[in-house]
């Protein structure tokens, strides 16, 4: 099977010319032939940042690849220039490709795109959901995004090929225009094609991501970090204290902070986030950033914001960055968000754990107990900044806490609001009294 310009089948159409598969049985059965993605990262005069996507066939026994037809996606239907976006809807795309021509070939019989059909789709989010791809259940919202990819997938697809394909036609596809407000409260428009699937959840739940977590459990992530990743305890405040994004703590910088202060204290501090520059000499992304903003430290955490800016100051003193990274590996290469996440935030939950559980007391083992029911990730953090401002009584509106979480509406603020419109007496006495039991090292 190969990819090759077949005019006799496909003529241009009016989106281009069409590259198509076509049957090779010996290439099939090959295994090591397979669709894979490949990011292109170009530099700029200034050091910004363009991502560009394309989907290849790679042919790992003799080292070479085909940029295919498929990567027109990127281009003609995804308008986004974020690398994690882009990765995202390419990593889908990919393994359904693979599923279809591949994995599946002898049950599907899939020479040529145009056989295409949605039982195909039914079927690959079934075995996604299932585990079947990917090694373990995915919960409902991941299932969505999948759905919703292959759904813009299959229009791509019938948008390039129209009549050529033998089971999609036009009538497969529902699209309707919804508005939203943003978080200036303009509507915006917007078309989306309802999902072409039909797929009903397993039994199977998979665990519920937590959301809240205590001031005091915080504190003791920061206890731990002092002890074993001093130079990461800055980027978890970063997120309680500024509601940053783990990708975006990445792309801090010595160059996109600025401070000001007021007699002897800090009066600002705020994060350049309105454009994605080069961090690495390897031009390695390091995390994307969701929304381009400038992102400010909330007043009321100035006070220990600047003693752990200063901390943080002082440890990589005499590390000479070219691009000003704040946040390193053992190599003094900007650290990327996957060591973030994957490594050091892991071991210190881990640890932050293994703590509370070891207290004994009622309120530190319910919490343990609470937050090892399900899973959670950096993005708790995030959560946690959003608790503090509604609990703020300076904070009047959903308007005010979609600004200071750099929110391109006011969605997910009217849904925290809606979803905790009385919050636990105890939880607000500490988070009330968040100063009197933050602690920090050095003090």
């Amino acid at each position: 099977m190969h990819l090759v310009k077949n005019d006799k089948q496909h003529k241009k159409t009016s989106s281009g010319e069409v590259l198509t598969l076509i049957e090779n049985t010996e290439m099939i059965k090959n295994q090591n032939i397979r669709f894979s993605y490949e990011p292109l990262t170009i530099i700029e005069y200034g050091g910004t940042l363009r991502y560009f996507m394309f989907i290849v066939l790679r042919n790992e026994t003799i080292k070479t690849m085909k940029v295919t037809g498929y990567s027109t996606y990127f281009f003609s239907t995804l308008q986004s220039t974020k690398l994690q976006t882009l990765e995202f809807h390419a990593k889908i795309i990919v393994r359904f490709l693979n599923y279809l021509f591949f994995d599946n070939h002898n049950k599907f019989k899939m020479n040529d795109i145009t056989d295409l059909q949605i039982e195909h789709g039914n079927k690959f989010i079934r075995d996604y959901a299932q585990g079947n791809i990917g090694k373990k259940f995915k919960t409902e919202e991941s299932v969505q995004k999948v759905e919703r990819v292959l759904t813009r997938f299959y229009k791509f697809i019938y948008d390039q090929l129209k009549e050529k394909m033998k089971y999609i036609t036009y009538h497969n596809f529902y699209i309707k225009t919804v508005k939203k407000k943003n978080a200036y409260r303009k509507d915006k428009s917007k078309e989306i094609v309802e999902s072409l699937f039909s797929y009903s959840s397993p039994s199977y739940i998979p665990p519920q991501k937590i959301k809240h977590m205590p001031s005091y459990v915080f504190q003791t992530m920061l206890e731990i970090c002092d002890i074993h990743y001093p130079h990461i305890k800055l980027a978890l405040c970063l997120q309680a204290f500024g509601g940053l994004r783990a990708g975006e703590v990445c792309n801090v910088s010595r160059f996109n902070t600025s401070l000001q202060m007021h007699s002897k204290d800090l009066a600002w501090f705020s994060v350049d986030l309105r454009e994605k520059v080069q961090m690495r000499t390897d031009g390695k992304d390091v995390g994307g950033i969701k929304k381009a903003r400038i992102q400010p430290i909330h007043p009321v955490f100035l006070g220990l914001f600047e003693q752990l800016w200063n901390q943080h100051m002082q440890l990589i003193k005499g590390i000479d960055n070219p691009f000003g990274a704040i946040f390193m590996n053992r190599e003094n290469e900007a650290m990327t968000v996957g060591t973030y996440e994957d490594y050091y935030f892991n071991e210190i939950r881990k640890l932050t754990l293994e703590k509370i559980s070891k207290k004994g007391d009622f309120r530190s083992v319910s919490e343990a107990n609470i937050l090892m029911s399900g899973s959670f990730n950096t993005h708790i953090l995030r959560h946690f900044f959003t608790q503090f401002l509604a609990e703020l009584e300076s904070t009047k509106s959903p308007i005010e806490v979609a600004y200071w979480r750099g929110d391109s509406s006011l969605d997910s603020a009217i849904t925290y609001y809606s979803q905790h419109p009385v919050i636990d007496e105890k939880i607000k006495h500490i988070q009330r009294s968040v100063f009197k039991e933050l602690r920090f090292g050095g003090e």
